[in-house]
């Protein structure tokens, strides 16, 4: 007696229907022993499939062809409505998820299409992040950092794909929840060509002027000792100045031991007095 479709298991010979398996694009026929196939169908309705086809199971209950597609042609020309089947353990990919998937495994995106691609699997396909980060061959923790870029703004996103800022920029921008602060700095790491570590201080600086709860009784503040936090806080302090109109500058000097900054800030005009 055959098996029943709900008893499917890894390694077991099921009987499945032929209108649920559906052949893998990327899967071409197997190589022959010389055997057309018309040849093979004509074997089929003699004497049935010798060997079956292998496929695993899809998250929509259907199932995908892991080796067998031109066994499963031949049965279909044969007219058979079921056929032998081995389901292997596991969850394949719906065959729509099967081609982002492969776009990823590529590597010829932008880290931000490649982010885009994987949000759709998470949200459209139904992937975790572990059997995303599985199918990938990366960690669960990877994924769950790329996602993050795929949730900028988009403005942001034109900005980094135009300007051709690396990865570690757009990571660095995405800890900081303020959009409009993420739009100063990146345009400031463009403007003065600033490293990553360097935007990192920006965003670290940013963070520190949000507004925050309430100090837990007990808790020790981290005070920062890094001037240059201190000094990238100055400078973004003036670029958002400068984004509002005001024409502010700066102008520092390394004295011995000590950073000298000047901020130069233009005051309203009085009023000329008229001649007595």
């Amino acid at each position: 007696m055959r098996n029943g479709l709900n008893h499917a298991m890894g390694g077991q010979v099921c009987w499945l229907p032929m209108e649920r398996i559906s052949p893998r694009p990327s899967v071409g026929l197997e190589p022959t022993d010389g055997t057309t196939l018309m040849e093979l169908v004509d074997s089929i309705r003699m004497h049935g499939l010798v060997q079956p086809i292998t496929v695993q199971a899809t998250r929509s209950g259907r199932y995908v062809i892991v080796s067998g597609n031109r066994r499963f042609m031949a049965c279909r020309m044969a007219g058979l409505s079921h056929i032998d089947a081995v389901v292997l353990e596991g969850v394949a990919p719906d065959l729509e998820a099967q081609p982002l998937l492969e776009s990823i495994l590529s590597g010829n995106l932008h880290y931000l299409e490649e982010a885009d691609a994987m949000k759709r699997l998470l949200e459209r396909h139904g992937f975790t992040r572990d059997e995303l980060a599985r199918s990938l061959g990366c960690t669960a923790a990877s994924v769950a950092q790329r996602i993050r870029l795929a949730e900028l703004d988009g403005e942001l996103q034109a900005f980094l794909l135009e300007q051709g800022l690396p990865e570690r920029y757009a990571h660095a921008l995405a800890k900081l929840p303020d959009r409009r602060a993420r739009m100063i700095i990146a345009r400031q790491a463009v403007r003065e060509k600033l490293c990553v570590r360097d935007v990192e201080l920006l965003v670290t600086s940013a963070q520190s002027r949000l507004p925050v709860p309430p100090l837990p009784v007990g808790r020790t503040i981290t005070l920062v000792r890094d001037h240059r936090l201190y000094l990238n806080a100055i400078r973004s302090i003036v670029a958002q100045m400068q984004e509002a109109g005001i024409e502010a500058t700066t102008a520092e000097r390394t004295l011995d031991g000590s950073v000298e900054v000047v901020l130069h800030l233009p005051t309203r005009r009085r009023r000329a007095r008229k001649d007595s």
